[in-house]
């Protein structure tokens, strides 16, 4: 190895000598770990290699050792390669020059295919390949010319003019000019195929296209270039991609060639588009008139895809002659790629509505893989499992519990005859939060995993569960209801006969022992003729008599009411002073009744010491830019409410005390509905917490005399 990294092979075979035999190959480059590589491979072919890092240091190389072959490295010279190229093609015709580089750009492809490259070998590349393509270019220049043979006649010749040698070596250098002519032609069409892969290979093909166009003008020499492709099912022709050709132009290609293409019985091959006019429709090598518009129909697998459309003068079909077997090959070169790049394009599309369906729909999306295995998820399904998120593998048995396929979900599943399923089942969520869910599972042969995978729909049934809880509910309601208001109305006028009857009776009869018995029967009739009035007016609940009304006043005036017997129980009941704007319209006798329902069960609730706080404040609503609510918070510390009746609190008849009618809760819950708002109840770790939420503002409500809106919603 010589200053500059000088290989060199030996003279001959056996032992070898102390000089240095003849340069092959000069590698232009300072990339050590690709040049020592290539080079140890040109060595083995017993090929001599010289090694020159800069412009300069090359030219002194080229001047003293002539090589046979030239690499240059693109990635060293940058910029400049083309430049370097041309320049150096200029100044010494005789080497045969290979470029190598890591994907340069268009413009200086084009200017290395003018300045007459062999080949550009892209990079990382196989060094012994590499070296096996110089190596066979070396043998090719190596082959001896036929026009050495001399000029000597044949024996027995008699023809003084005739000379064989000089003939044959004529023909010889006519084939060796076709042979290098052809060899750089086909180094050219490699190189613009490479280009157009990139249209295919590229995601946003448009850049690609213009590239595709320059090139192909360059090449050709041609004044500008365009492609037009059909849309539509092939019912419109628009302009995809243009280069140097006028708008106007394009529009008049587009219309004539989408009226007439279709009548043309040779419409793969190439035409120009003034063969069109007057119905006429002859090749370029058939026309022997000029023509500035040349057409190459691009048609891949029975379907036409659109045109190149070429502007550039042509004097008539011998003209084109030398243009044809190019656009031959860049014909079936577009057509495949614009193929691709359309099915690629089209991929991509259903690829992203896909993705944007799935993200947007209003259920969760999971499919799994071969094991069962969560492979996939929207957003959606993220949401309501978390877990999903996290680093760990989730299986699809760990989210979803099915009591009709057991522990083993999955596995049953894929075992199933069936290949679709809809169920209800456990979903888990975060924490082992666990709702009701519907899930539609679907199994799918995925061609990736080549096996069967399962795809599930499913979205949360907490709202539907409670809404059909609701409704059940509503129908017991009105059923019961009609139910008590028969019953009530039965029982009313027999208990006012006894009523009177006793108090009758009581006067005849005076006081003593016996009067003791009736005073009982009329309390016992009073407290019953007080279950019948609630039992109707749960059944027909009185329609409120709106107005204005403070909230604050309602709550000091059941203080008061209840005061006395919450003190004889030893419970401290509390109004929490608040400032906030507490007035709605409302029946004040009505919401009097509802708190006073819900703070006498607090008291019979509550032992000495405990306590009962009512406290009002306002909330805002968010979504609407009208007033918030009026939030009614009455918690005590008490007892609280058993277990087993939490779920039926306001049903009808539902009670803790042996004395209760359990309509008092009902019946409130009626009348907040009747005011448009809510009644909750939250069970504290130590006693509950009822809350109530009013409207504040105008609103439409409901009076006696029939249906008013107040001012602010009119």
């Amino acid at each position: 190895m010589g200053k500059d990294g000088i290989y060199l092979r030996p003279l001959g075979f056996g032992r070898l000598p102390e000089v240095w035999a003849i340069v092959n190959v000069l590698l232009i480059s300072t990339d050590e770990a690709c040049t020592e590589s290539l080079s140890h491979a040109l060595e083995s072919l017993g090929l001599g290699t010289a090694l020159a890092g800069t412009p300069a240091a090359a030219r002194a190389r080229i001047k003293s050792d002539s090589p046979d072959i030239i690499v240059v490295d693109a990635d060293n010279l940058g910029d400049s390669t083309g430049r370097f190229v041309t320049r150096l093609r200029a100044r010494h015709a005789e080497p045969t020059v290979l470029v190598t580089g890591s994907k340069p750009d268009s413009p200086t492809l084009i200017q290395l295919i003018h300045a007459g490259i062999h080949d550009f070998i892209p990079k990382p590349f196989d060094p012994a390949a590499f070296a096996s393509v110089i190596s066979n270019m070396c043998e090719t220049r190596d082959a001896p010319d036929m026009s050495d043979l001399g000029d000597t006649e044949p024996a027995g010749s008699g023809d003084a003019g005739f000379t064989p040698s000089k003939d044959i070596a004529r023909a010889n250098e006519k084939l060796r000019i076709l042979n290098k002519t052809l060899r750089q032609q086909v180094s050219q069409l490699t190189i613009l195929y490479q280009m157009g892969r990139d249209i295919s290979d590229n995601e946003n093909w448009s850049d690609a296209l213009d590239r595709f166009l320059m090139a192909l003008v360059n090449y050709t020499n041609a004044d500008g270039a365009a492609l037009l492709l059909f849309s539509r099912n092939q019912t419109r022709l628009t302009t995809r991609s243009s280069f140097q050709v006028a708008t106007k132009v394009l529009k008049q290609a587009c219309a004539r060639l989408m009226a007439e293409w279709g009548e043309n019985p040779r419409g793969s091959e190439i035409h120009c588009i003034e063969s069109y006019e007057d119905r006429v429709f002859n090749t370029c090598l058939e026309r022997l008139k000029p023509w500035r518009f040349t057409v190459v129909p691009l048609k891949h697998r029975s379907r036409s895809w659109g045109f190149l459309l070429i502007e550039k003068l042509y004097r008539s079909g011998r003209a084109f002659t030398s243009d044809y077997p190019f656009l031959n090959t860049i014909q079936t070169i577009a057509a495949e790629e614009v193929a691709n790049a359309s099915y690629i394009s089209e991929l991509r599309q259903l690829s992203r509505f896909n993705h944007k369906v799935l993200e947007n729909i209003n259920s969760g999306v999971v499919t799994t893989d071969l094991r069962g295995y969560v492979s996939f998820w929207n957003q959606l399904a993220a949401g309501m499992c978390p877990r999903l998120r996290g680093n760990q593998r989730v299986h699809f048995d760990s989210i979803f519990r099915s009591a009709a396929f057991g522990e083993d979900f999955f596995e049953n599943i894929m075992r199933a005859d069936k290949d679709t399923h809809v169920l209800e089942v456990e979903c888990i969520g975060a924490a082992d939060y666990r709702f009701p869910a519907r899930l539609s599972i679907t199994k799918m042969h995925d061609d990736n995993l080549n096996g069967t995978v399962l795809v599930g729909i499913f979205g949360d049934l907490t709202e539907q569960k409670r809404l059909e809880n609701e409704i059940r509910r509503n129908d017991r309601l009105r059923v019961l209801g009609q139910l008590s208001a028969g019953v009530a109305h039965e029982i009313r006028n027999p208990l006012t006969g006894i009523a009177t009857s006793a108090e009758v009776l009581a006067g005849k009869i005076g006081g003593g022992e016996k009067g003791k018995y009736i005073r009982a029967i009329l309390e016992e009739t009073n407290r019953l003729d007080d279950i019948i009035r609630n039992l109707l007016s749960f059944a027909k609940p009185a329609k409120p008599k709106m107005g204005k009304c403070a909230l604050k006043d309602i709550s000091r005036r059941v203080v008061s009411l209840l005061s006395d017997q919450a003190n004889r129980k030893g419970v401290d009941l509390e109004l929490r002073d608040s400032s906030a704007d507490d007035i709605c319209t409302a029946d004040a006798n009505q919401l009097t009744q509802v708190l006073l329902n819900i703070v006498l069960n607090g008291i019979q609730a509550c032992d000495r010491g405990n306590r009962i706080e009512i406290e009002l404040t306002n909330e805002e609503d968010s979504q609407r830019s009208v007033p918030g609510f009026a939030r009614i918070d009455i918690s005590d510390d008490g007892a609280g409410v058993p277990d087993e009746i939490r779920n039926s609190l306001f049903d009808p008849f539902v009670t803790t005390r042996s004395q209760g009618t359990g309509l008092g809760l009902a019946i409130s819950q009626q009348i907040i509905e009747e005011h448009h708002g809510k009644i909750e109840c939250e069970f504290l770790t130590k006693g509950t917490r009822f809350t109530i939420r009013l409207p504040l503002g105008d609103r439409e409500v409901l009076t006696d005399g029939g249906t008013t809106r107040s001012a602010g919603e009119q």
